[in-house]
């Protein structure tokens, strides 16, 4: 195999994103991806006619001016695809239920507004301080050193509330009314308000849902193969079913990898699009990937996800069904995240639904729908203790399907055409995600900011991107790790 100026080891998100960022820019790119086809999370497969997503539910900052879209614009891919807006949500809790057409945040808490009048003055004061917080933050970022000195004065309100949690906010504006609690945490992580960063929710809020949340036509695969056009149309090359055993170092520089099968390939970059736990193994002599702040030991990775995929016939859905359902049968997320942690999953859980068709009818036959239930899982090797199976595992599903009926009207159970599942074993050994983690790392307040690992590690020419790195984790979070690890090669490569 041929020498590259930049091995890219992970067809994910973050490892695509560079892979495209610098084969458009003339460095010679191959991505090594150890699964039969690239994309991670981001991806979809086909079944008698039906499409269904792997995990990704939703895309955002993707519209004309959002970070996402910039992206693609610089791959030269904007125009292979289309982004349907999502529109219409349907959140339901035990004991409150919101529809909201989805613009932006000021939409949500305009209807939280309308439910909760007596509230009204207090979710504005929120509203203001998180939208003020996300543009402080995102301006530190790329603040000249000296601000960040004077951080106390050039970023109070970021200076206030960095090292916050969520649930210090929610006290603080709405004391111990759980019912508001709840429907300002519907968020894209699997912890509670009381371990969820303040800073990311805000972040969340100015960057990557201040514009809408979207769904790219033909499904996210559509996604995933843009992103593989961007690379092999630069003359990049995307290898599938290549496992990296070693990166190969001399001194303190990365200068390639060694295959499964033992062959070298060497490079003068390096880029790890993978699980950051599993770095170690891949170091010779113990080398660490990270100085002292940020070694990998202090980290732990998101709970995880059981997934079904349904296939349903014509005329088996409710009225007015819209496109994203959450349901939250639990009124206390605190217990339900310590249920989860403890390797359990009870009668509180917290199901996501999504229905492509639609939005896209082209996804399943002329009538019919393919839809996905997410449902936050325990980490894989305590899932497999409690749920491994096969009578377990048909009763957590005949649960979850008689949730979904009681909760919404929809009989999956009686009406479906067939079923297929995914545990969080299946997306551990799929991904190679940390225990199947859904988020590599999850906000929590000590892994956000300047305390998430960065692209940079301690060795020349080894950078890491992806949902363990900054920015954060998510489509977009992932995407800007591949787009920060281009940057950095490129002007390295300058100088």
């Amino acid at each position: 195999m041929d020498n590259s100026d930049v091995i890219v080891i992970g067809g994910g998100m973050g490892g695509l994103v560079s892979a495209g960022l610098l084969a458009s820019k003339g460095f010679s790119v191959l991505v090594l991806e150890k699964e039969p086809k690239i994309g991670g999370y981001v991806t979809g497969f086909d079944r008698n006619g039906f499409y269904f997503d792997a995990t990704g539910a939703f895309i955002a900052a993707c519209r004309p001016g959002g970070e996402f879209y910039q992206i693609l614009q610089e791959l030269n891919i904007s125009d292979q695809l289309t982004f349907l807006p999502i529109g219409k949500i349907w959140n339901i809790y035990p004991d409150l239920e919101l529809r909201v057409y989805y613009d932006n945040p000021g939409e949500y808490i305009g209807e939280i507004k309308r439910l909760f009048p007596v509230h009204a003055q207090a979710l504005e004061a929120y509203s203001l301080l998180t939208t003020k917080l996300g543009k402080e933050f995102i301006e530190f970022e790329s603040a000249p050193l000296w601000k960040k000195i004077f951080l106390p004065f050039s970023f109070p309100t970021l200076f206030r509330n960095a090292r916050k949690c969520h649930a210090d906010i929610l006290h603080a504006y709405f004391g111990r009314d759980n019912r508001i609690h709840m429907a300002l945490s519907a968020l894209p992580t699997t912890l509670p308000p009381s371990k969820l960063s303040y800073a990311f929710v805000a972040v969340l809020w100015a960057k990557v849902l201040a514009d809408g949340v979207y769904y790219p036509k033909g499904g996210m695969l559509a996604l995933t193969n843009a992103l593989a056009s961007a690379i092999t149309d630069n003359d990049g090359k995307i290898e599938c079913e290549k496992t990296v055993d070693k990166i190969i170092i001399k001194g303190k520089r990365a200068t390639g990898v060694v295959l499964s099968d033992g062959t070298a390939i060497h490079s003068k970059w390096v880029i790890g699009g993978m699980n950051l736990f599993k770095a170690k193994q891949m170091l010779p002599d113990n080398k660490p990937l990270y100085g002292k702040m940020h070694r990998i030991g202090r980290y732990s990775s998101s709970l995880s996800a059981v997934l079904f995929y349904v296939a349903l016939p014509s005329g088996c859905l409710p009225d007015n069904w819209p496109y994203f359902i959450s349901i939250h049968t639990s009124s206390d997320p605190e217990a339900e995240h310590r249920i989860l942690e403890e390797g359990n999953m009870g009668k509180e859980n917290y199901l996501v639904i999504t229905t492509p068709t639609v939005l896209d009818p082209s996804l399943a036959p002329e009538g019919q729908h393919s839809l996905k239930v997410l449902v936050h899982a325990p980490r894989a090797d305590h899932f497999q203790k409690m749920y491994g199976t096969g009578v377990d595992m048909d009763r957590l599903k005949n649960n979850i399907f008689l949730t979904i009926k009681n909760r919404t009207g929809l009989d999956i159970h009686s009406n479906a055409l067939f079923v297929d599942q995914a545990t969080p074993v299946t997306l551990m050994d799929r991904t190679g995600n940390e225990n199947g983690a859904m988020y590599g790392l999850d906000a929590a307040c000590e892994q956000v900011g300047p305390l998430r690992p960065p692209n940079r590690t301690t060795l020349d020419n080894l950078l890491w991107v992806g949902h363990y790195t900054r920015p954060s984790h998510g489509i977009v979070g992932s995407a800007m790790a591949g787009k920060f690890a281009a940057n950095i090669i490129q002007s390295t490569d300058k100088n």
